[in-house]
């Protein structure tokens, strides 16, 4: 190209001394040099307008007569032509591949463009979300299925975590959607069928219900009769007594288990209310779960202190109450767990500090131990139900290994997270993590 450039200058020279020496000869050198440079370009723009009629037919034709210029332009537009066909070729080959490829998956595909209408559908996403491609395609997703939390999901645009739906097809149909942005925010949407899931999810929280509701009865019964076998033990055998007080401590055991159970099966079976939401004192809470929690502590002179000494960043006078929105039940439900598993697990001595505080754009309410510690192994799995890191401590506390589970379903109502972290022979923390704006400065 270069020295293809280097001949088109040495032409333009040429043809500037012929017209010059023209000019000379008729005694008006600019006019020679005019016009030996108009039949220059004159020439080039002929070129010119073969190449572009060349073009608009996609350079599928013979290439036209033109000069060495021009032609070696045509060979480089040409072979950059060949290679668009054979990307393009290689493309929809890729193309048809996914397309197939999604069409054999039984979950729902479908590509959503940056208008938010639909791109493309496989087949599944007829019978899961009654899509039919030909007639829908370009129409609003959110047209057809038809959910305002579909439409809040898809523009928040936050798609860390699935969407769980009904089908717009059937009721008894429940579905996963999962959504991801490729390519200048087209967003891919999988919808996967998790009637089963919920099926067994449901008979399990059902179960629980029912059969904490069913143990109540005869547990206050088993209560009852200890409880009098006791009080007129007088004539009893020793063996007799250690065996009533032990059938009396498993059946309080019991007894709390069931309640857990049914206080858990709560939360799950209903949505947090408009009603039930209120402005709560959040120092107030702190200290009736504190006051309760050192009724325990007082064979183990445990020390239990509440800071809330950093709330100065954010303007906010202590002497006023601090506030936050939620359910008052449920907060003292997961503060109060919390605290007692510190005092449970805490040794004699020891000490326990209740915190609360602001932290970037979270409220923090902290419990911490100097306890024995939890191996960081069983930190994930704290918050299953009847989980415990060490089940030897069952028998020694009285726990029932639903306590964690009920704190995490307690902050999820409050749109809150449960922050564990510990080390074996340090202490524990559990934190408790709050949109800030849930707090209200009076």
């Amino acid at each position: 190209m270069k020295s293809l450039f280097s001949s088109e200058l040495s032409k333009i020279s040429f043809l500037s001394f012929i017209g010059i020496l023209v000019g000379y000869q008729l005694g008006n050198i600019w006019l020679g040099l005019s016009i030996a440079l108009g039949i220059y370009l004159i020439s080039h723009l002929y070129y010119y307008r073969r190449l572009d009629e060349w073009l608009a037919k996609g350079g599928l034709v013979d290439k036209p007569f033109t000069n060495l210029f021009w032609s070696t332009i045509m060979d480089q537009v040409l072979r950059l032509l060949n290679q668009l066909r054979r990307d393009k070729v290689q493309l929809k080959s890729d193309l048809d591949y996914f397309q197939e490829s999604f069409q054999a998956v039984q979950s729902g595909v479908v590509v959503v463009d940056t208008r938010g209408a639909i791109d493309w559908c496989n087949l599944a996403s007829t019978h899961l979300l009654g899509i039919d491609l030909e007639r829908d395609k370009r129409q609003p997703f959110h047209n057809i299925v038809r959910s305002p939390e579909v439409l809040t999901y898809l523009e928040a645009r936050d798609f860390d975590k699935p969407l769980c739906i009904v089908s717009p097809c059937s009721l008894d149909l429940h579905l996963e959607l999962q959504a991801t942005t490729f390519r200048q925010n087209y967003t891919l949407i999988f919808a996967r069928n998790i009637t089963d899931v919920f099926k067994l999810e449901t008979m399990r929280r059902d179960f629980a219900a029912n059969i904490s509701h069913e143990l109540r009865t005869p547990l206050t019964v088993i209560n009852g009769y200890l409880e009098t076998l006791r009080d007129h033990s007088d004539d009893l055998p020793d063996m007799w007594l250690r065996a009533i007080s032990q059938m009396l401590d498993q059946s309080h055991r019991m007894d709390s288990m069931v309640e857990d159970l049914i206080w858990l099966s709560r939360l799950e079976a209903l949505p947090v209310q408009e009603d039930d939401l209120e402005l709560v004192d959040l120092e107030g809470i702190l200290n009736s779960v504190v006051n309760d929690a050192l009724v325990l502590a007082v064979d183990k002179s445990i020390q239990i202190d509440i800071a809330m000494d950093q709330f100065n960043a954010l303007d906010v006078s202590l002497t006023k109450p601090l506030q936050i929105t939620g359910c008052y039940l449920e907060l003292r439900s997961a503060f109060g767990n919390l605290v007692q598993n510190a005092v449970k697990y805490t040794p004699q001595n020891g000490q326990i500090q209740v915190q609360c505080f602001p932290r970037h754009d979270k409220l923090v309410v902290r419990v911490v131990d100097n306890g024995d510690g939890i191996d960081s192994l069983h930190i994930p799995r704290l918050t299953e139900r009847f989980y415990r890191a060490d089940a030897s401590r069952t028998s020694s506390t009285g726990g029932t290994g639903l306590g964690l589970a009920i704190v995490k379903h307690i902050l999820a109502r409050h749109e809150a997270e449960l922050d564990i972290k510990s080390e074996v022979g340090v202490g524990s923390q559990f934190s408790c993590l709050f949109p800030l704006e849930q707090l209200y400065r009076s």
